[in-house]
């Protein structure tokens, strides 16, 4: 099992030195760009492989559906236009890994997305008024989560 050093993190971290969009990174054989996708927090991003080929969405695009926004510092203007312009924007056989599924699922495409996605496919307005209206409950474990998550997952020890 490897070892990491412990890295003294702010006690409010906040990403410092955001990726240049789109930016380029090489991964093996392949290059991953990524693009800038905030919405479900402000610090999303998409990578996508270089031939455009797939994509890996994190919570900004599930499929058929989407991250939520009433929590983490979200924003549903700013989700809808992330996807509409950094993800529907990829070819329509490019295809999308979402961070997670409800269902079970693993994969969809963009034009999929595109077109059946229940929430996307409305206008900004509609997709405003529905993220608004969710009423979904609180995670469970989100008190814990989202400072964990603001300090790039590292948690403060007990006292």
């Amino acid at each position: 099992m490897a070892s990491f050093p412990r890295i003294p993190l702010e006690p409010e971290f906040h990403l410092r030195r955001p990726f240049p969009d789109p930016a380029a990174h090489p991964a093996s054989r392949e290059a991953l760009e990524t693009r800038a996708s905030p919405g479900h927090t402000p610090g999303c991003v998409t990578f996508v492989l270089n031939d455009h080929s797939m994509a890996f969405t994190g919570d900004a695009l599930l499929i058929r559906g989407c991250g939520r926004t009433d929590f983490q510092q979200g924003c549903a203007k700013t989700l809808y236009h992330s996807v509409h312009e950094k993800i529907f924007t990829l070819p329509g056989d490019c295809l999308i890994y979402p961070a997670h599924d409800y269902h079970g699922l693993t994969v969809s495409t963009v034009e999929e997305e595109r077109t059946l996605n229940p929430r996307l496919t409305l206008s900004c307005e509609e997709f405003i008024k529905v993220m608004d209206n969710l009423n979904l409950p609180k995670p469970q474990q989100i008190d814990v989560a989202v400072p964990a998550n603001m300090r790039c997952g590292v948690q403060t020890p007990p006292s």
